[in-house]
C-alpha cells in the first residue's frame, strides 16, 4: 500500500483515524440491510465521519475476503484500511482486548498468516468457539507478543476501551499494571503504541491517566480512539477524535505516527494553516518544462547530489517571488545564469500561492519580464508579492549566512525588515525626485547673472547702431514698418499665452475629471443617508469640473477666431508689403542725394526687434532673479524633507530590530545612523574623480558633515575646509549637484554575539548564530535557504536547529536544499523532492518522509546506499555501551 495519490500531492497532510471498527464478520456487529450494498454502505459511512484511516479489529477474528474487497473499495476514497483483530489475551480476571494491527507482510502474495496465528491463540478450539466478544484466549500478553516476534513479521498493538471491563487499566488496576514498567515486559511496551478511550485524567479513588504515568514511570503510548461500533450508524467515535499527520497510505506510516504521537497525533482537526505559502510551482520551457512541483505550507526539503538541479528550482522559486539576492549576495552572476539555463529562452514559471486568508493567488514570471500576479485568470495590477501574498518571504543562498563581506549586516538587516520599509521609501524616492526638481529649476537659473549681462550688451549695441539710422532721420520714415513688426510679435506672445492657458486645463482635466467623478459612485454598505447628503456637497466639485469644460469649450472657440484674427492681420500687413519696399528705395535716394554714407536699411528692422526683445527678457530675468532666492530656500527645505524621512526610515529601522533584538538575547543588531563613513567617502572620491582633491581632504570633509545636504546647507564654510583648489571644489559639486544631494550616506550596522562582535567568531558559530536568530523571528511566512547545513556542524543542526524547525513549521514554510539527511528525516519533512539532472532535463521524486520511495532516496543520495547506512548503524551498535 506504498502508492501515492492525490491526497498527499502536498505531501503530508492530517487525517482522522479510527482504531477500533467492527463489521458484519463480528458476530456482535448488525447489518440488516442488503448483501450486496454492505461494503458501499460501509466506506460511505467512513467517508461520511471524515474517516481516512481506521482498523479493522473484529472480535478473535479476521475474515480475509471481506477485508481485501472492503480494502479495496475504501482505497477509491483515499481512505486507508489495516487488517487487524481484537484478541482478548489471558490477563485479568476478564481477560484483556487487545488491538493487533498488522503489517501487509501478513497478507502478502495473497496468503493469509493472521488467521493461523489466531487459531495458535486458541489451542484445541475450534473458530465458533472463540470468534466472538466473549472468547479468551489461553495466551497472556506477553505470550502473545513472543508468538508475534516468532513470525517476523511487523505488527503493533493498541489496548482497547483501557478504563472500562476487559480494559487494560480496568483488570489489572494498580499493581499488576505497574508489572509494565518491569524488564519482562520490554517487548510489550516497544510494541504497544497506544491506549485508546482514556477519559479519566484524575481521580483519587479509581484508576486515572496520572496514576497510571506514575505506575509505568518513563513509558506512556499515545493516546488513541476508536467508535467500537456495533452497526454502520455507530461508525465514528462520538466523544472523542483522533487525527494523524501521515504523508502515505501505508502501516509504516501509521505505525511512526503513533510512535511520533507528540507531533503527530491531535484529538481534534487541525485548524487551516494561518500563514501564507506556496502551493506548487509550475514550468514551461527550460530544464523542468512540463514539470509542476507540489510544496507542503510546512517543512520541503530538496535533496540530490550536487549538480542535480536543487538550486535550479530554489531560484526559480526566489526569482517569481521577485526576491532580491541582496547586495552581498555571493555568485550573483552565477545565479543569474541559473536562472537563464533553468527557464530557457521565453520560459515561463507560474506560482500558485496561498494568502493567510486561504485565498489562491497565481504568480507568473516569465524571463527577463516583471512578474505578474492573477486571480483566476484575471489580471491584478498592483498587487504586492511580499505583502499582500507571501508575507515577507526571507531568502538566503549558499554561504549567506557565514558571509563576512563588507555590507553582509546591512543586508541581513534588509532581509529581515526590508518590505516594513516599503510605503516610506516609495516616499522617500517621491522626495528625492523633489529634490531633483528642485536643483533642475536653481541649475536653471544659476546663469541668470550672465544671461542679464548678456542681454544688455545686446540692447546697448543694438541701441547704438540705431543712433545712425536716427542721424539721418530713417526712424521715422521707418515707424510704420516697424509698428507693424511690434504689433506682429506682440499678437504671436498673446496667442501663445491662450495656448498654453488651453493646455494647462486640458492637462488639469486629465489628471482630475476621472478621479473626482468615479468618486460619485461610491455606495456605502452602512451609512447610505450620510453619503447621500454628503454628495450633494460634493456635486459643487463635479459642477465645478462643468465650469471648467465649458471654458476650455469657449477658450478653444475664441482662440480659433483669434487665429483667424491673426490670419487677417498676415494679410493685411502683406499688402503693405509694396509700400514697405518703396519707403526703403525713397530713403536709399535721399541719402544718395545728400552724399550720406550707405548704411543696410534691411538691418533697421532687426535692430529695433534686437532692442524689443533683449527689453522685455530683461524684465523676465530679473524677474527670476527675484525668484531664485525661493528657489535656494525651496531646495534647502526639500533637502530637510528629504533628511527627515531618511531618519524615519532609520527610526523605523531601529524600532523593528528592538522588537527582533528583544526575542534572542545571545545575538543583538546595533544600528547607527548615516553610520557608513566609508561608502560615503568612497562615493565622494568616485564622484570627484578627476579632480585631483586629495584623499585627505575629502576625509576631513567626510569626518564633518553627516551627508552632501549638510555640506551644501554650510558650503561657504565647505569651500573653506576644500583645501587648496576651492574652485575645482565647487566646480564639481555644482557639476553634481542633483546626484549628490539625492545620496543617501547609509546607516551602520553592527551584530553582536553574545557580546562580541559577530565577524570575530568562527564561520561555525556565525553560522548558528544567525540561522537561530532568523528562524527565531517567526515574522516570514517562508524561508527558503540553499544548503543551510553549510558551515554548521551535525550537532548543532539537531539539537537547536532541527528541534526549533520541527515547532515552527507550523506557521512558517520553509524550503530548503540541502546535502544533510537530518533535514528531512529527523526534521519529519512534509514534503521531499528528490533531483536529478539527465539529459539536460532535471527530474524528480516527490513525497513525504513517510514514502518508501522517498525513503529510498534519502539512503541512496544521503546516506551512501543501504550497505553504507547499515554499516554505521553495525558500528554504532558495538559503540553502544553495554549496560
Amino acid at each position: 500500500m506504498n502508492n501515492r495519490t492525490n491526497i498527499f500531492t502536498y505531501g503530508s497532510i492530517w487525517l482522522k483515524a479510527d482504531f477500533h471498527l467492527h463489521t458484519r464478520a463480528d458476530k456482535q456487529f448488525s447489518y440488516t440491510g442488503e448483501d450486496n450494498s454492505f461494503l458501499n454502505n460501509y466506506v460511505e459511512k467512513l467517508k461520511q465521519e471524515s474517516i481516512n484511516i481506521g482498523a479493522i479489529t473484529n472480535h478473535n477474528k479476521f475474515d480475509k475476503d471481506e477485508f481485501i474487497n472492503l480494502r479495496k473499495k475504501a482505497k477509491t476514497e483515499d481512505i486507508f484500511l489495516l487488517p487487524s483483530v481484537e484478541l482478548s489475551v489471558n490477563d485479568g480476571s476478564n481477560g484483556i482486548h487487545t488491538l493487533i494491527v498488522f503489517s501487509d507482510e501478513w497478507l502478502a502474495n495473497g496468503e493469509d498468516y493472521i488467521n493461523p496465528f489466531l487459531a495458535s491463540m486458541f489451542p484445541g478450539k475450534s473458530p465458533s468457539e472463540y470468534q466472538n466478544e466473549n472468547g479468551k484466549s489461553d495466551k497472556n500478553i506477553l505470550q502473545v507478543v513472543e508468538e508475534l516476534k516468532k513470525t517476523n513479521r511487523d505488527f503493533f498493538l493498541i489496548f482497547a476501551h483501557v478504563e472500562q471491563r476487559s480494559g487494560l487499566w480496568a483488570e489489572m488496576k494498580g499493581g499488576k499494571l505497574s508489572d509494565f514498567a518491569d524488564k519482562r515486559y520490554a517487548d510489550v511496551r516497544q510494541h504497544t503504541l497506544g491506549f485508546q478511550k482514556v477519559r479519566t485524567h484524575d481521580k483519587k479513588d479509581g484508576v486515572c491517566r496520572t496514576k497510571v504515568k506514575s505506575w509505568l514511570n518513563d513509558w506512556y503510548p499515545s493516546e488513541v480512539e476508536g467508535s467500537d461500533c456495533k452497526s454502520i450508524d455507530e461508525i465514528g467515535a462520538k466523544d472523542g477524535e483522533t487525527w494523524l499527520k501521515i504523508g502515505d497510505f501505508s502501516f509504516e506510516a501509521v505505525k511512526y505516527a503513533l510512535k511520533d504521537y507528540k507531533n503527530r497525533i491531535k484529538t481534534a482537526k487541525p485548524e487551516k494553516y494561518k500563514h501564507s505559502y506556496i502551493k506548487s510551482i509550475d514550468f514551461e520551457g527550460g530544464v523542468l518544462g512540463g514539470h509542476s512541483i507540489p510544496f507542503s505550507p510546512e517543512l520541503n526539503t530538496l535533496i540530490g547530489i550536487r549538480g542535480s538541479g536543487k538550486s535550479s528550482i530554489l531560484e526559480a522559486v526566489r526569482y517569481v517571488l521577485d526576491i532580491p539576492l541582496g547586495e552581498q549576495a555571493t555568485d550573483v552572476s552565477y545565479k543569474d545564469r541559473l536562472i537563464q539555463h533553468t527557464f530557457g529562452s521565453g520560459g515561463r514559471a507560474t506560482i500558485t500561492a496561498v494568502d493567510q486568508y486561504g485565498s489562491e493567488f497565481q504568480i507568473k514570471r516569465i524571463l527577463n519580464e516583471f512578474p505578474e500576479v492573477y486571480v483566476d485568470d484575471k489580471l491584478q495590477p498592483g498587487v504586492s508579492i511580499k505583502e499582500t501574498i507571501i508575507y515577507k518571504p526571507i531568502y538566503f543562498g549558499q554561504k549567506d549566512l557565514s558571509s563576512r563581506g563588507e555590507g553582509f549586516e546591512k543586508d541581513l538587516v534588509e532581509k529581515l525588515v526590508g518590505e516594513n520599509l516599503y510605503d516610506l521609501r516609495a516616499k522617500i524616492e517621491e522626495q528625492k525626485q523633489a529634490v531633483s526638481e528642485a536643483v533642475t529649476k536653481l541649475q536653471k537659473n544659476s546663469n541668470i547673472d550672465e544671461l542679464i549681462k548678456e542681454h544688455k550688451q545686446k540692447k546697448e549695441d543694438a541701441s547704438f547702431r540705431l543712433k545712425k539710422f536716427q542721424e539721418y532721420g530713417v526712424e521715422e520714415k521707418f515707424k510704420r514698418q516697424t509698428d507693424f513688426n511690434t504689433d506682429e510679435r506682440n499678437l504671436k506672445q498673446m496667442l501663445n499665452d491662450v495656448e498654453h492657458f488651453i493646455d494647462g486645463i486640458t492637462s488639469l482635466l486629465e489628471e482630475n475629471e476621472d478621479t473626482i467623478r468615479n468618486h460619485m459612485t461610491y455606495k456605502s454598505a452602512q451609512n447610505d443617508g450620510f453619503f447621500k447628503d454628503f454628495f450633494k456637497m460634493y456635486s459643487g466639485i463635479t459642477s465645478a469640473i462643468d465650469i471648467i469644460l465649458n471654458v476650455k469649450k469657449e477658450s478653444t472657440e475664441v482662440l480659433n477666431k483669434l487665429n483667424d484674427k491673426n490670419t487677417d492681420f498676415q494679410s493685411i500687413k502683406k499688402k503693405f508689403t509694396d509700400e514697405f519696399a518703396e519707403t526703403r528705395r525713397k530713403i536709399e535716394e535721399e541719402l544718395k542725394a545728400k552724399g550720406g554714407e550707405l548704411i543696410n536699411l534691411e538691418e533697421y528692422p532687426e535692430l529695433k526687434t534686437k532692442i524689443d526683445t533683449a527689453g522685455k527678457m530683461l524684465e523676465a530675468l530679473k524677474k527670476q532673479k527675484e525668484q531664485r532666492t525661493s528657489l535656494e530656500k525651496g531646495l534647502i527645505q526639500s533637502l530637510s524633507q528629504l533628511n527627515d524621512l531618511w531618519h524615519e526610515e532609520f527610526q523605523v529601522i531601529k524600532g523593528l530590530l528592538d522588537v527582533i533584538n528583544d526575542r534572542n538575547s545571545s545575538l543583538k543588531i546595533k544600528p547607527k545612523y548615516k553610520g557608513d563613513k566609508t561608502g560615503f567617502l568612497d562615493f565622494f572620491k568616485s564622484t570627484f574623480r578627476g579632480s585631483k582633491i586629495r584623499e585627505n581632504t575629502f576625509s576631513g570633509l567626510v569626518d564633518t558633515y553627516s551627508d552632501f545636504g549638510s555640506m551644501y546647507k554650510d558650503f561657504d564654510n565647505a569651500k573653506q575646509n576644500a583645501g587648496s583648489s576651492p574652485e575645482t571644489f565647487v566646480e564639481y559639486f555644482m557639476e553634481n549637484l542633483e546626484t549628490l544631494l539625492t545620496y543617501q550616506v547609509q546607516n551602520k550596522f553592527t551584530i553582536f554575539y553574545r557580546d562580541k562582535e559577530l565577524q570575530h567568531h568562527s564561520l561555525g558559530q556565525r553560522a548558528s548564530a544567525l540561522i537561530l536568530f532568523i528562524l527565531n523571528q517567526q515574522d516570514n511566512a517562508l524561508i527558503i535557504i540553499d544548503q543551510p547545513e553549510d558551515d554548521l556542524d551535525n550537532q548543532t543542526i539537531y539539537e537547536d536547529v532541527i528541534k526549533l524547525i520541527r515547532d515552527l513549521k507550523i506557521n512558517i514554510q520553509f524550503i530548503f536544499a540541502t546535502h544533510n539527511a537530518n533535514f528531512p528525516v529527523l526534521g519529519d519533512a512534509e514534503q521531499i523532492l528528490s533531483c536529478r539532472y539527465s539529459d539536460d532535463k532535471i527530474e524528480n521524486k516527490i513525497g513525504s518522509i513517510d514514502s518508501s520511495i522517498l525513503q529510498k532516496e534519502i539512503v541512496d543520495i544521503m546516506e551512501g546506499g543501504e550497505d553504507a547506512f547499515n554499516r554505521r548503524k553495525e558500528i554504532y551498535e558495538i559503540w553502544k555501551p553495554q549496560n
